[in-house]
């Protein structure tokens, strides 16, 4: 898949804050002892940190209608469906997801930082 385009500033806005409890995104991160820890995801950039843990589990599903109902992305919601279609195991979707969601955050940091 070729980069992401430039976000406008509503996407910027979006990906930068906090959403309301009730679009809270859930996912786990796993450790080899003492099994899952459920995470509680408010902003994008905290589901982005939860992709980069160890062993982090979120249904790729549930990421893609966030992406698409909450954030209103619908080029990154389908690109981590492209992603998710590519991967040939959860560790290759999680990092081609992830790779996706990094360069989407980057973009808005960026453009955000470069406003004030």
């Amino acid at each position: 898949m070729k980069g992401l385009s430039e976000p406008g500033k509503d996407l910027i806005s979006r990906v930068t804050n906090k959403v309301h409890f009730e679009d809270r995104l859930v996912g786990y991160r796993v450790r080899e002892r003492a099994g899952a820890f459920r995470t509680t995801a408010y902003s994008f950039e905290e589901v982005v940190h939860l992709l980069n843990d160890k062993f982090p589990q979120l249904s790729f599903k549930q990421l893609e209608e966030w992406i698409r109902m909450v954030i209103r992305d619908e080029e990154l919601a389908d690109g981590i469906m492209e992603s998710i279609d590519q991967g040939k195991s959860d560790i290759e979707r999680i990092s081609r997801v992830r790779m996706l969601m990094t360069e989407r955050l980057c973009q808005c940091k960026k453009a955000a930082s470069n406003k004030g």
